[in-house]
Parts: C-alpha cells; sequence; structure tokens
C-alpha cells in the first residue's frame, strides 16, 4: 500500500483515540524519564567521581618507571593524547642535616625528596604554610618541608638545610598533598625542591635509586571516565607490557584502599543503568498491549477494508513512533532534571560535591534509547493484529490474540538483540551485555511459566467453597482473554528491578560507610629502633591505650624462585607482551621485599589456601594471595629471599587475602617467627591518638627520639572518610531513585491493564453488583497478580543482587529471603490499588453507555 494512504489512514484512525494516545504518550514519557533519570543520574555521579577520584592522584594518568622514560613514551603521548598538559617528578630517599658547626657534622635524618618541574599538581589542593603556590616558594636555593622535618630537627622557615650535600633555605611547610592520600610505607617526612634546585646537589648521580612520574592532565572534553580508561588502556598496551616502564595508574587505581570501592561504586551504577531499561521497556510494553486491546474493533474494520496484517503493524508503529519522539522529548527533559534537582532537594542524601548535572550527551542517549526501546517493546503486542478477524466487526468486545509462531519468535529476537544493544551501548562490554540479556529472557521466561502455572492451577481449583468475590477473582485469572501472562511478567520484571536495585543499593552504601575503620590509625611512626621500642610504646600507650600496633620490619630482595634465579628470570621475561601482570611482575621480582612476622593474624588477613605455620620442619612464608599470583607461584614454592648478603630459603605454604582498606599495617610477605629473629631490622608502629596527645608525642619524639618519623596521617583519613561518605549516599539516593521509578512504572503498568475493564465492570453492574462489588472483584483479580509476579520478580531479584554482590562486587550477603513474601504482599496491594483506581471511571459510568460503545 503507499505510504501516504498509510500516513493518512492513521491520522484518521488516531481522531477515535486522542484520550488513549495522550496517556499513551504520557507513559511513553515515564519510561523514557525512567531511562533518562537513572541514567543521566549514572552519568552525573560518574563524571562526579572522576573528578574526586583524579585528586587521589594529582592528573588523570601518571606513568612510572625507575629510570628515566624512554624516546617511546614521547612519541606514544604525541599520538594518543598530544593537547595533554604535562609535568615531570623525580621521587627519592635522601639524607637531610643540619649544617655543621664548630667542624661537627649537624644532625640528619631520611627524608622523601619530590622534585617538580612546572605545575604541581593538575587537580587537588597542595596545603602550604604560607598559603601560596609551589612555584612561588620554590627557586634553585628554596625547599618545602613537612612538619614532623622541622620539629625532629628542631627547625623553622627560614633556617638552612643541607640536602645531598647543597644548602637550601626553608621557604613554607607543606601540610597536605592530594597525591599521598594513602598508606604505603614512607622512609621520612616529605621535601620539595625545584628542578634547578635539585641540580645543585649531587643526588643525580649514577647509583641512585630514583622514581620517575610523568603525570598528565587532558582537555576536559578527553577526561571523562571511559576516555581515561581507554588511554591507560592503551599505554599499558603499548609501554607497560613490553616493559618499557614500570605503571600506569589513573585515580582511581591509584590506593588499594580506596580503589576497590570505586570500582564496586563503578560496577553498581552500570547495574542500575541497565536496569532501567527494563523499567523502560515495562512501561511501553504494557501500554501498548492495552492501547491495541483497546483498537481491535478499528484492526478488524481495517482488515474489512482489505489491509494486511503488516500494513496494519507498520501503521500503529508509526504511531508509536510518532508518540515515542514527543514522549522521549518529554520524558527526556523530566530525567534531566532529575540530576540537577536531587542534590538539591534531598541535600543530606545526594552529595552535591558528586554530581555534574549537565549531561546532554546522556540526554541524547536516553532520547535514542527511548525511541529504540518502544520501537522493540511494542513489537510483541503490535503483532496481534496478525490474528484479528475481519469477522471481530460484529464482535467488538474481542481482545487482541497471539501472532503467528514465526511472527512471535521473529519478534522475540528483535526484541532481544534491541536490548542486547542498548545495554552494549550503557556497559559498552560484549560480555556484560550478553549476561544482561540472557539473565533479563531467564527471569521473563520464569515469570511466563509461574503465570501460566498459576492459571493451570486455577482452572482446577475446586471453588465451590470460596464466596463469590475470591471465585470471581480465581475465575477471571484463568478465563481466555484476561492477559495474564502479560500482566504477570511486567509487573514481576518490575519486581524484579526494584528489589534487585535496592538490595544492592543498602549492601554497597553499608560497606561504603564501614569501609574506613573506627580504629583506623592517626599516625605513622618510622624507623623505630628495637632499643627504642619498649620506652616509646610505654608512652603511647599512656597516651592512646590499646590503639597502639608496632611490627618489625626487615628489608630484603627476593633472589630465586624454585631454583630459577630471579635475575635470569627477568633476563627471559624483558620485551614480553602477554598481559599487564607480566609488566607489574617486573616490579615485584625487583622491588625491595619488606618482611615481618606475627604469631597470629588480624581481622583484616584471612587464611584463603593452606594453613599458618603448619609444617614444624620447615622455614615459612605466607603471601598475600595477589602478590602470589603476580610472582607465579603457589603452594609449596621454594623463595630464597637475600637478608643483607644472607640467603633466607622460604616455602610458601599458605596465601592470605586482605582488606588493605582497614589502612592498618599489612605486608606482602609474612615469615614464621623465630626464622629471622637475628636480622637487623626496625618497627614500624601506628597508633590512634586524639589531635592533643599527637601534638605531646610529636614533641616527645623532637626531644628523645631524633631518629623516628611521626607521620600525621589524621587528614588523610579525614579526606577518605569524606569520600567514602559521599559515594555511600550518593549510590544510597541512586537506588531511592530507581526503586521509586520502578514503582511509578509498577503503577503505570497495572493501570493500563485496567483500562480495558470498562465493558466488563459494565456487564457485571448490569447483572446487579453495586460499584463497591465490581471494586471489590477487580482489587482480588489485581491483588492475586501483584501476588504471583511480586514472588517471583521477589526472588528473581534477590538472586541477581547475591549475584552481583558476590561475584561482582565481591561482597557477603546474607539473603534477606524475607523479602520475598513482602515483596509479594506489597505488590498485591500496589496492584489491587492501582487497578481499582485505573477502573474508576468505568465504575462511575452508566452501564449502557459502556455496553453501547
Amino acid at each position: 500500500m503507499n505510504p501516504t494512504l498509510l500516513l493518512r489512514w492513521a491520522l484518521r484512525e488516531s481522531r477515535g483515540a486522542r484520550g488513549r494516545l495522550l496517556a499513551l504518550t504520557a507513559c511513553l514519557a515515564l519510561g523514557v524519564a525512567a531511562v533518562v533519570a537513572v541514567t543521566g543520574s549514572v552519568d552525573a555521579i560518574q563524571q562526579g567521581l572522576a573528578g574526586k577520584t583524579r585528586q587521589l592522584l594529582g592528573a588523570d594518568v601518571v606513568l612510572e618507571n625507575r629510570t628515566p622514560f624512554p624516546p617511546e613514551v614521547d612519541a606514544l603521548l604525541a599520538q594518543l593524547a598530544p593537547d595533554a598538559r604535562r609535568t615531570q617528578i623525580l621521587e627519592l630517599s635522601s639524607m637531610a642535616a643540619l649544617p655543621a658547626r664548630g667542624g661537627v657534622p649537624g644532625a640528619s635524618m631520611l627524608v622523601e625528596l619530590k622534585v617538580v618541574d612546572g605545575t604541581f599538581p593538575f587537580y587537588g589542593q597542595l596545603t602550604l604554610d604560607p598559603p601560596a603556590a609551589l612555584d612561588q616558594l620554590l627557586d634553585e636555593r628554596s625547599v618545602v618541608v613537612a612538619p614532623a622535618l622541622l620539629s625532629a630537627l628542631g627547625l623553622a622557615r627560614g633556617d638552612q638545610l643541607l640536602v645531598g650535600g647543597a644548602a637550601f633555605t626553608i621557604a613554607g611547610e607543606v601540610l597536605a598533598e592530594p597525591d599521598r592520600l594513602g598508606f604505603s610505607f614512607t622512609l621520612g617526612p616529605r621535601v620539595f625542591v625545584s628542578r634547578q634546585g635539585f641540580a645543585r646537589t649531587d643526588l643525580g648521580a649514577a647509583g641512585n635509586r630514583v622514581e620517575h612520574k610523568l603525570m598528565l592532565a587532558l582537555p576536559p572534553d578527553q577526561a571523562g571516565a571511559a576516555q581515561v580508561q581507554a588511554l591507560v588502556a592503551r599505554l599499558r598496551s603499548e609501554l607497560e607490557r613490553p616493559g618499557l616502564i614500570r605503571d600506569v595508574d589513573s585515580g582511581a587505581d591509584s590506593q588499594p584502599g580506596v580503589s576497590r570501592q570505586l570500582q564496586r561504586v563503578e560496577r553498581a551504577l552500570g547495574l542500575m543503568a541497565l536496569l532501567s531499561l527494563v523499567l523502560g521497556g515495562i512501561g511501553v510494553s504494557q501500554v501498548v498491549r492495552a492501547w491495541l486491546g483497546a483498537r481491535t474493533l478499528s484492526v478488524a474494520v481495517m482488515r474489512c477494508l482489505g489491509l494486511r496484517p503488516v500494513e496494519i503493524l507498520v501503521m500503529f508503529l508509526g504511531q508509536v513512533l510518532v508518540l515515542a519522539s514527543v514522549g522521549c522529548v518529554l520524558g527526556a527533559a523530566v530525567g534531566a532534571s532529575v540530576p540537577w534537582l536531587l542534590p538539591r532537594l534531598l541535600p543530606d542524601s545526594m552529595p552535591v560535591e558528586l554530581i555534574q548535572a549537565a549531561q546532554p550527551l546522556a540526554w541524547l542517549r536516553g532520547i535514542g534509547l527511548g525511541l529504540g526501546l518502544s520501537l522493540v517493546f511494542a513489537l510483541p503486542p503490535l503483532t496481534a493484529v496478525w490474528r484479528v478477524s475481519p469477522a471481530r466487526v460484529l464482535r467488538a468486545e474481542a481482545s487482541p490474540l497471539p501472532a503467528p509462531r514465526g511472527v512471535r519468535v521473529a519478534c522475540g529476537l528483535a526484541l532481544l538483540l534491541g536490548v542486547f544493544f542498548s545495554a552494549l551501548s550503557l556497559g559498552e562490554r560484549l560480555d556484560l551485555a550478553g549476561g544482561f540479556t540472557l539473565g533479563l529472557a531467564a527471569a521473563s521466561l520464569a515469570l511466563m511459566g509461574a503465570a501460566r502455572l498459576v492459571m493451570w492451577a486455577v482452572g482446577r481449583l475446586p471453588r465451590e467453597r470460596v464466596g463469590p468475590t475470591l471465585r470471581h477473582g480465581l475465575a477471571a485469572l484463568a478465563r481466555p482473554g484476561a492477559g495474564t501472562t502479560g500482566a504477570v511478567t511486567a509487573l514481576g520484571l518490575g519486581v524484579f528491578v526494584v528489589l534487585s536495585v535496592a538490595v544492592v543499593a543498602e549492601r554497597l552504601s553499608h560497606s561504603l560507610r564501614s569501609a574506613l575503620p573506627d580504629n583506623a590509625p592517626t599516625a605513622f611512626l618510622v624507623d623505630v629502633q628495637p632499643d627504642q621500642w619498649q620506652s616509646l610504646s610505654a608512652e603511647l600507650e599512656a597516651r592512646a591505650p590499646g590503639a597502639v600496633r608496632s611490627v618489625p620490619v626487615i628489608m630484603a630482595r627476593l633472589s630465586v624462585i624454585d631454583g630459577v634465579r630471579v635475575a635470569d628470570m627477568l633476563a627471559g621475561r624483558r620485551g614480553d607482551d602477554d598481559s599487564r601482570s607480566e609488566g607489574r611482575s617486573r616490579w615485584v621480582l625487583t622491588r625491595e621485599q619488606r618482611l615481618t612476622w606475627v604469631e597470629q593474624l588480624g581481622d583484616d588477613n584471612q587464611i584463603v589456601a593452606g594453613a599458618l605455620w603448619s609444617e614444624p620442619e620447615l622455614d615459612e612464608v605466607s603471601l598475600e594471595e595477589g602478590f602470589a599470583a603476580s610472582l607465579g607461584v603457589e603452594l609449596g614454592a621454594e623463595l630464597v629471599f637475600d637478608v643483607q648478603g644472607v640467603a633466607v630459603p622460604l616455602r610458601v605454604t599458605s596465601l592470605r587475602s586482605v582488606e588493605w582498606r582497614s589502612f592498618a599495617i599489612n605486608f606482602f610477605v609474612l615469615v614464621e617467627p623465630g626464622v629471622l629473629d637475628d636480622a637487623p631490622h626496625f618497627r614500624i608502629a601506628t597508633a590512634r591518638m586524639d589531635p592533643d596527645a599527637q601534638r605531646q608525642v610529636q614533641d616527645l619524639i623532637a626531644a628523645r627520639y631524633a631518629n623516628i618519623t611521626l607521620l600525621d596521617v589524621r587528614a588523610i583519613l579525614e579526606q577518605v572518610a569524606e569520600l567514602l561518605s559521599l559515594l555511600a549516599s550518593g549510590i544510597g539516593a541512586l537506588g531511592a531513585l530507581t526503586v521509586l521509578t520502578g514503582l511509578a512504572v509498577l503503577a503505570g503498568s497495572v493501570a493500563s491493564t485496567s483500562l480495558r475493564r470498562g465493558r466488563e465492570a459494565a456487564l457485571l453492574k448490569t447483572l446487579g453488583l453495586t460499584r463497591a462489588g465490581v471494586a471489590r472483584l477487580i482489587a482480588v483479580e489485581h491483588a492475586m497478580l501483584g501476588a504471583v509476579a511480586g514472588a517471583v520478580g521477589g526472588l528473581a531479584g534477590l538472586l541477581l543482587a547475591r549475584g552481583f554482590l558476590i561475584e561482582v562486587a565481591e561482597l557477603s550477603l546474607d539473603m534477606p529471603w524475607g523479602l520475598v513474601p513482602l515483596a509479594a504482599g506489597l505488590t498485591g496491594a500496589l496492584a489491587a490499588l492501582c487497578g481499582v483506581l485505573a477502573c474508576r471511571g468505568a465504575l462511575r459510568q452508566p452501564p449502557l453507555l459502556s455496553l453501547s460503545e
């Protein structure tokens, strides 16, 4: 048929259904608003999160190496990030000392020297005293130092300090630096020096161990989270894997204690964005189904006039597309306002600091997804036109019938492909999109099976002993054309989304809020000598009773693994391009290992393989599981450590998981007690103290323990706590948004199935039932539909939440099975309420008017 004629028919057909078309447009807008609101909020939080995490690093990307960067780095960066700002930093350990007086050398201590050139940092706040930019305080003859150095050596601003044989003037103090948001082992207080000042020292000579860092700040239009991760992946592939440089990191990778939480949040946000597709699809499918149910007589008339089913489908699909376009624009406008409104309406739940509300790409993507979802989710109900006979002109009460099997299969495949590509556009991962599509299909099949089972069971239950209201409700579920299967599937999928998101958001939010232990240390004490520990520990216990921990530290190097020298392994791996783990293994093999011993493991260490100190005849070692994987060793492997020239063979008898987010003292390598008792060592200690007690300890150390460095990490703890709290608030608020949106779509879905009940209500009133009686019948039927959908959908949602939390987020979960009957009851109540409200107009309308339509 001529497309122009089809368009004219579509316009004429719509004249008699303007009210229903407006309702369809509103419901399509609701579905699109669900997608745009959730995906827009996800994008807003992800962008805000990227801004927070880059402050952990001071840059978007950091490249690290033990030697100066090879020419390949400049060439690749010129190709991949030509507009990125760069600054190069050197980090090394050195001695800082007071000038000699009367021929007597001044006091000295080990410091961490940081050589900066240009802008530092690109992101975050470098807090200095006096307040100024770092390059304003540094020149070739000045340094900026940590307060701990001033206290330890009795210095003040303006005094002289010797570093690497050159004299510098102390120009200021560094109180906090963003890229030191971590609790890695440190040798001493920080000293900042300019590149010109470093050139005056003798520290650049060959043989000094220098850490080279290249920091990159990308232009705003290239600094999105996905773009940064793509750049990092490419740099790792081209530079790190072949062994040209040691490491490439982004903000999300920089701190082990925080990065796992960030990964969990990213994955949860992705899950919510994917589930928002289901919400939109449910709204579209049910509204189109109800709309077509009301247009069955018009379809029969068109068949009498010679239109083929495919032409009728194209005509209705064109109407859906036009209405969907209007609904998408309206829904996008509503959904786009949500990320902007939520932080202002709920400032305690959705942090403004974590939101970047302007997300035009999210809006466009939401409109595109809305149109695509409208088309693919409208196809299954629209295929009912194939089975509308022209003879149905005389049977206006007829309901739509299923399409032929081949048509249904084709539409089902189109629906699956539409969901798959929509999920791929959000998740950008084939495995995630495929798993989500298959999981959604499995949940839908389970719900359809449950609906058919209920219809079969209801049709065979004896109903003589129950009251008339319940009897009618049971009979209505199993009657032909009741739409029980579609209603249960739609409601069940809605419950599936709502419950899974609610459980994931609550558990993840709780994990984030409890990520920072209450007993996290506020101070680290480094380089404590064994003969100093007894007196120092007494002073610490007096000021922080029960909050002091200390362990011995022995410096060593790994020399042999299972009879193969590490030097030979490194020579064999040079130039390998297998995986990122190979690039990291070079660092694991060459790093200076820090060993300790403990009798019992703390709560933040759990044995995952083997047993701790279980072989009396062997000298044993326990490895952190990730460290063991990087080394490529398993239980039973023999490692030989070089401890100051002495070879110490050890057998791996256990592997441990370490909760790095505890921010306590943890090690990759634990040695059996007694093996290294005679080896030279020092101690490190942690304590949790109030500010006054910590100042007293700092003064005590400056007066009596000049070699010990106290590192104040209170500010770092506060930064971590603030970030985790923001993440918890954001994920909780977004979960609530998704749940509320799901409830709105659920209500709309129930209402859409009730729009065609006018003639049924009129017939029941004609047979003598009152309005209240008809309302009770409708309520019972919808309550039973909702209860079945709530039970099956709730169970599926809990299983999804359990799989996500355990397998993806790596969190434990005590399954709240009690939520299944609660979901069944609440969904039944919601369905009954919405069903009665949707039929309110039909209940008030005179029966003759309804029957004459």
